[in-house]
C-alpha cells in the first residue's frame, strides 16, 4: 500500500488531521466551528481509504406509462441516489401528462423524495412522499401531497446500470390527482 510516510498508511495520516483539527479547535479564537466542520467533510472526501461515497451514488431516471379507460398518463422524472447497505435513499424530481378522453388535458409536476428497501438481492420495497403542482379543470393550479408505497424489482445490465420496474399504491391519493392506483414505473439507473 503506498504510504505518506514510511509507517503510516493513508488512513492513519487522515485520522491524525482530523484529531488534529478537532483538538486545534478547543483552544479559544482557534477554527470556527463551522470552518471546522468543513476541513473535517474535506479530509474525509480525500481520503478515498477512510470513505468511499462515489460508488454509492448513483443517477438514472424513471418512465410511468398507464392505460385506462378514461385516457392515458406519462410520468418522466430523473433520479439522483445513495445507497448504504440495503437502504436507498433519493430525490426525483418529475413532469407528468394526463390525457382524458372526455376533458382537457392536464400537465403535473413536483418532486419526490424516495427510499428503499432491499431485503432480498434484486428485490426491494419503495416509499416515497411527493409533491405536486396540478392543474384543475377551472385552469387554476392546486399543491397535493401523495404517499405511494409498494415493491420492485432490479435487473442488473451491466456491473454499473441496472433497469428496474415497481408497482405502487398511493395511500393518499387526492381525488383531483391525475393518477390513479395502481402506479407502475420503470426506468435505468447507473452507479458512478
Amino acid at each position: 500500500m503506498h504510504s505518506i510516510r514510511p509507517g503510516i498508511d493513508k488512513a492513519s495520516f487522515f485520522a491524525r488531521i482530523i484529531i488534529y483539527l478537532t483538538k486545534a479547535s478547543i483552544a479559544p479564537n482557534n477554527i470556527t466551528m463551522k470552518k471546522r466542520f468543513l476541513l473535517v467533510i474535506a479530509v474525509l472526501l480525500m481520503s478515498g481509504s477512510v470513505i468511499e461515497i462515489k460508488s454509492q451514488v448513483y443517477t438514472g431516471g424513471s418512465l410511468g406509462i398507464h392505460f385506462d379507460t378514461d385516457g392515458y398518463y406519462v410520468d418522466i422524472a430523473p433520479l439522483l441516489g445513495y445507497r448504504h447497505g440495503i437502504l436507498d435513499v433519493g430525490l426525483s424530481p418529475f413532469f407528468s401528462y394526463r390525457d382524458h378522453k372526455d376533458r382537457d388535458s392536464r400537465y403535473t409536476y413536483g418532486n419526490r423524495v424516495f427510499t428503499q428497501l432491499t431485503f432480498i438481492p434484486n428485490v426491494f420495497a419503495h416509499g416515497e412522499f411527493e409533491v405536486s403542482n396540478i392543474e384543475l379543470a377551472s385552469g387554476d393550479r392546486k399543491w397535493i401531497v401523495g404517499l405511494p408505497v409498494g415493491g420492485g424489482y432490479r435487473y442488473n445490465l451491466t456491473d454499473r446500470t441496472q433497469a428496474y420496474g415497481m408497482v405502487l399504491y398511493d395511500v393518499l391519493l387526492d381525488e383531483e390527482s391525475s393518477v390513479t392506483n395502481p402506479i407502475i414505473r420503470g426506468g435505468v439507473i447507473y452507479r458512478f
